[in-house]
């Protein structure tokens, strides 16, 4: 079933695309509008249902459905605002955008799906095939292409730098994971002269808690308890990339050991070659013990892929 979705979404979308998007028809919104309450209503199917043959067949459909809308022209100029259950992330420079969101196999595997799209008239649009399943070893230093993606949603796109000539972003990343472990991911997306895909480069000067260079991380992955919320986030006011540091924490007899944020954080910061340097850490709070989100109630805020949070603290970015 997970097989025959991904084959799905590659062979409904379309490769090819001319011009740069313009402004939507007036007579094309109704109709993208009424696509958008649809592909809700399955993504609400497919994240709510208990019977897991629904949920695959509301994503089923839910990629027939939102292939076919984005076939509009100019469809990458229509935001989705009211969409709930899918991410669309745009690139700050608007050269694409992402569009993802996640299916619940069961307690302890989710399977993501996702597109690039690009900003022109007519549709273009390349797969995100999760292949998570098959990262066996070493996944941060793992370069890949968007046939093999990590899988995530990715719920912010920032401008990286360049290597030479070549252009990267960062794509910050949220995977429920399993039932006990949740994970963010800090990954990098280049694209080459023809726009192929590829995920992770190496562009980190970061160390391990042993103080030896991490040469080859091509992306930064940090898992940590169900039970915590993690920040990873750009932070605009000092120009830095921020996220949490993890220690090792006795969990629950089911659980065994797990990882949460002690208070500090990380922070990496641009510079002149072109890379990400990891900077002292910064303390702004420092607890005897991992501090555990409370999940106050909320019911105002929304989660990552847009959700009205139910009265539980969405997950932080």
């Amino acid at each position: 079933m997970k097989t025959s979705l991904s084959t799905l979404l590659l062979c409904l979308i379309p490769l090819l695309g001319f011009g740069q998007a313009g402004k939507l028809k007036k007579k094309h919104i109704p109709l993208l509008q009424a696509a958008e309450s649809r592909i809700s209503e399955l993504a609400y199917t497919l994240h709510t249902d208990s019977v897991e043959t629904a949920r695959f067949q509301a994503c089923k459909q839910m990629i027939s459905e939102l292939v076919e809308a984005l076939k509009t022209p100019n469809s990458f100029n229509y935001t989705f605002p009211e969409l709930e259950g899918v991410a669309v992330r745009y690139a700050p420079d608007r050269s694409f955008r992402t569009i993802t969101w996640e299916l619940h196999v069961n307690r302890d595997e989710y399977r993501h799906y996702g597109a690039v799209q690009f900003n022109s008239k007519k549709l273009k649009l390349k797969p995100l095939l999760d292949r998570s399943s098959e990262w066996r070893t070493n996944p941060e230093n793992m370069v890949t292409g968007s046939s093999n993606w990590l899988g995530y949603i990715i719920y912010d796109i920032i401008p990286g730098g360049t290597i030479g000539e070549t252009p990267y972003y960062f794509v910050f990343g949220f995977d429920r994971h399993s039932g006990f472990v949740r994970r963010k991911v800090l990954d990098v997306l280049t694209f080459d002269a023809y726009d192929n895909i590829q995920f992770g480069l190496p562009v980190f000067t970061t160390y391990s808690s042993e103080g030896l260079l991490l040469s080859e991380r091509a992306r930064i992955i940090l898992d940590y308890s169900a039970e915590a919320n993690l920040v990873m986030k750009y932070d605009p006011a000092s120009s830095r990339i921020i996220y949490e540091n993890l220690i090792m924490m006795p969990g629950s007899d089911e659980s065994g050991p797990v990882q949460m944020p002690d208070g500090s954080y990380h922070a990496l910061e641009y510079q002149e070659d072109g890379k990400w340097h990891e900077v002292e850490k910064i303390f702004t709070h420092k607890y005897e013990k991992a501090p555990v989100d409370l999940m106050h109630r909320d019911s105002t805020r929304k989660d990552i892929l847009g959700r009205r949070s139910g009265g539980r603290t969405p997950e932080k970015g």
